[in-house]
C-alpha cells in the first residue's frame, strides 16, 4: 500500500480567472483581490 504524501503547503498559489492576476495567500480565497472575480488554485492538477 502507497504511503501519504508527507508535504504540507504553509501558503497556497491562485490565479483568478478573468485578469490573470497571481496571489499567495495562506488562506482560502475566494475571490481576485483586484477584481473580485473567482480565483483557482494553481497547485491543483489539470487535465
Amino acid at each position: 500500500m502507497p504511503g501519504s504524501d508527507p508535504y504540507h503547503p504553509t501558503e497556497s498559489y491562485y490565479e483568478c480567472v478573468s485578469c490573470n492576476e497571481r496571489t499567495v495567500s495562506t488562506e482560502h480565497l475566494g475571490a481576485c483581490p483586484s477584481c473580485g472575480e473567482a480565483v483557482r488554485n494553481l497547485a491543483v492538477a489539470r487535465e
